[in-house]
């Protein structure tokens, strides 16, 4: 007896002991992270989805992450080799002290060089040269900075300047921009610009020296601080003026997972803890789920035609998903969770063409939307035509009146022909009988 407890004792100790390793095999989601920032903000950058904020609508100073805007509108309006030559009023009009690179009235470099100036070195003077180069001046180029803000979503940004020095009416939230950085995001050029975490400027015409140029965001420039370095930032900007403190973008990807951080208003201390903070929040606590697929069919909808005002099924049509997409959920959620709701007519008219978009689909979790996606058809399937094609039959007395002339026709000309040949004999008769006549007198 006490061999066979002390065995169930024994087998109850290594299950008890296996069951923690199971748990620990995937981390649970991490609780929401707690931001010292007075507004913050986490995005999932394919979707747009917003997996944390902190005030994320609230109207802080952008400071310098304004240049994101900047280079978004000279990367759409100019070509990397366009020539800038820097006027005054973009050199002397920036505050003393602020940053720059120390351009010369006249001097000349390049767009490309110019981006790299923004990009990484936040270089004031060269945000108002790009200004100049896109839209003539600076005020003009502010306008359209915050047109194009509002093309994009951002309704609540209004832009004065191009490079972020504080102004009354120079304003952004966490939100807008974070919907601005996962557009400039996307842009190749802008992806290229950001590998360089160094960059050089050669001579000039305004000088024989060269500048060197180093990326300010120390989650990205292992060699400025080894530290704070992380692998998976790819993309950001400072930002930092007395009044709007310290301000960061960050975008991260690890995987198929890609994230935006933006932080307002923030002290210098927790600026990047704040950061770090929200990207291992998303890391940790999110997966990637792979919604349907083009090539799924979801559904099957009739097609139908009136003909002869009777109505008929004229075939099939395939439903599917416009583009493949794939979302962020929480790792807590099951797929099983996860609930749709079509927008679909309940057949389609005759005259509808394969790709045509018919419809929608949202992705539920609750009430909570994780997604939108855009239903086309994907193929269709025609069935016979129920009415056969009756040829007209041909007017009976039409064909028979025809076919009566020919035959009285043909009667007419053998008996004209026969007639014909039956006079001539009988002239022929009676010719002869005369001839004999007047040889039977002689």
């Amino acid at each position: 007896m006490k061999r066979i407890i002390s065995l169930i004792l024994s087998l109850l100790i290594m299950f008890i002991s296996i069951i923690p390793t199971k748990i620990m095999a995937e981390p649970l989601p991490l609780s929401a992270p707690t931001i010292q920032a007075e507004s913050a903000i986490l995005i999932d950058a394919k979707s747009k989805t917003i997996l944390f904020e902190k005030n994320a609508h609230k109207k802080q100073y952008p400071a310098s992450i304004t240049k994101l805007m900047t280079a978004l509108l000279a990367i759409e309006n100019l070509l990397p080799t366009d020539l800038i030559t820097f006027s005054k009023e973009a050199i002397f009009s920036i505050e003393r002290g602020s940053s720059h690179i120390g351009m010369d009235v006249g001097e000349q470099i390049t767009v490309d060089q110019a981006l790299h100036s923004v990009l990484l070195m936040s270089a004031n003077e060269v945000a108002n040269g790009l200004a100049e180069a896109t839209s003539g001046s600076i005020e003009n180029f502010g306008i359209k900075m915050t047109e194009r803000a509002k093309e994009l979503g951002a309704m609540n940004t209004h832009f004065v300047n191009p490079h972020g020095l504080h102004s009354e009416n120079q304003y952004t939230t966490a939100y807008d921009m974070a919907l601005i950085t996962s557009y400039i995001y996307n842009d190749s050029y802008f992806s290229e610009i950001m590998r360089n975490t160094t960059y050089q400027i050669p001579s000039t015409n305004k000088t024989t020296e060269t500048r060197y140029l180093s990326q300010q965001h120390r989650l990205m420039n292992q060699q400025r601080d080894s530290k704070t370095y992380r692998a998976d930032v790819i993309a950001g900007k400072t930002g930092y003026t007395d009044i709007a403190r310290h301000t960061l973008v960050t975008v991260s990807k690890h995987s198929d997972i890609e994230l935006i951080a933006v932080v307002l208003k923030s002290e210098r201390d927790s600026l990047y803890t704040d950061t770090n903070a929200l990207l291992n929040y998303g890391m940790n606590s999110y997966r990637t789920l792979s919604l349907h697929s083009p090539n799924t069919s979801l559904k099957t909808l009739p097609m139908y035609s009136i003909k002869s005002g009777q109505t008929y099924q004229a075939g099939n049509c395939s439903i599917a998903v416009e583009n493949p997409l794939s979302i962020l959920i929480r790792k807590d959620i099951k797929e099983r969770d996860i609930t749709t709701h079509t927008d679909l007519p309940e057949y389609i008219e005759l005259g509808a063409s394969k790709g045509s978009i018919i419809g929608s689909i949202t992705y539920l979790h609750g009430t909570q939307i994780l997604a939108k996606n855009t239903l086309l058809i994907k193929d269709i399937e025609f069935s016979a035509s129920p009415y056969t094609t009756v040829l007209p039959t041909p007017n009976k007395f039409i064909v028979e009146k025809k076919f009566y002339f020919i035959f009285i026709s043909i009667v007419l000309a053998i008996f004209f022909i026969g007639a014909l040949r039956f006079f001539i004999k009988r002239r022929k008769r009676k010719k002869s009988t005369k001839l004999k006549f007047n040889r039977h007198i002689k």
